[in-house]
């Protein structure tokens, strides 16, 4: 990445455990630990991965909210949990972002990532009568008059992450304006009250169909149909590829024999219609990630993740940031 500067890196490594696999291996239920409460979109997605994998392997999966500390608890336990596969994480990119921010961090050195089921990019978004027609004119707008548009935010969460990588792989300064959620910053910014906003394309999807915002750009790497071929912030000269998204993880030390059956598992379970299906349904964007290609995403995320957290101190007490 040109736009970033690479600071440290995630090492997914560890003594794994000589424990062979067991030819009958999964005998009994897994369990996924889902560190957020029930109902979120966390919670939703591993749900529709815990039930396909339950017929994928005709063993049921178990999905286990132990929300708390910013999804620490939930990931502590699966870090402490027996290394035999039956109990898994359903994390989601606060993981990434919890190393840095909270008091007591669980570093994702102590998990080894099976697969990544999910990804969202984050994506900017403005009024549909704005007279910005891509990315590149808002930061046009924005260098021409700093500090003076608004961008919808929220603090602690991933769009606060989103909002910060987007002004500095941009070099311009706006107002940051916090929000509880998406849908109130969005519902501002259809309302004219905000400038712009940062999400996941999801959380425009009835306002865009409405014609009440308009959706500029995502941060992926290159254009998916998913996204109605939005063009990338890299191609409106904003070096930045930056995600929400969901994996599902194992103890470090879990035997590589007990990770490839894991694998091979849930890559046949999110290449299954209906798997599929559920996730279109909830406009998820479907992933299939895993092996050196997830550890690399994974490496690449926290990285970026943190170089922003730390450069603009988003680890820090508001009145702490200069």
């Amino acid at each position: 990445m040109k736009g970033i500067v690479l600071v440290g890196a995630l090492v997914l490594a560890g003594g794994a455990s000589a424990v062979a696999l067991p030819a009958d291996f999964p005998a009994k239920a897994i369990t996924f630990v889902v560190p957020f409460p029930a109902g979120g979109r966390t919670d939703v997605v591993c749900r529709i991965v815990a039930n396909g994998l339950s017929k994928e392997i005709k063993k049921p999966v178990v999905v286990l909210n132990r929300p708390g500390a910013g999804g620490v608890l939930g990931a502590r336990e699966v870090a402490e949990a027996s290394p035999d596969g039956y109990t898994l994480g359903c994390f989601s990119s606060a993981s990434v972002s919890a190393q840095y921010t909270v008091p007591t961090p669980i570093s994702l050195s102590e998990f080894k990532l099976i697969s990544v089921v999910n990804t969202d990019p984050a994506a900017v978004a403005v009024q549909y009568s704005a007279p910005y027609s891509s990315l590149k004119e808002l930061i046009e707008a924005a260098r021409s008059s700093p500090g003076k548009l608004r961008l919808g935010t929220i603090p602690g969460a991933s769009a606060e992450v989103f909002a910060a990588g987007l002004l500095l792989g941009a070099g311009v300064n706006m107002i940051q304006v916090p929000f509880k959620g998406d849908s109130d910053g969005a519902i501002a910014l259809a309302g004219n009250h905000i400038d712009a906003h940062v999400a996941v394309p999801v959380s425009y999807q009835s306002l865009v169909a409405a014609k009440k915002v308009k959706i500029l750009a995502v941060a992926s790497d290159e254009r998916s149909a998913f996204y109605g071929m939005l063009p990338t912030f890299k191609e409106n000269g904003v070096d930045l590829s930056i995600s929400a998204f969901h994996g599902i993880f194992a103890p470090n030390r879990t035997s590589p024999a007990i990770l490839s059956r894991l694998a091979n598992a849930i890559e046949a379970t999110m290449n299954s219609s209906d798997v599929k299906e559920s996730m279109n349904r909830m406009d998820a964007g479907w992933a299939n990630i895993s092996g050196e290609k997830a550890d690399a995403f994974l490496q690449k995320q926290n990285i970026t993740y943190k170089n922003i957290i730390t450069q603009l101190k988003l680890n820090e007490p508001q009145q702490d940031r200069k």
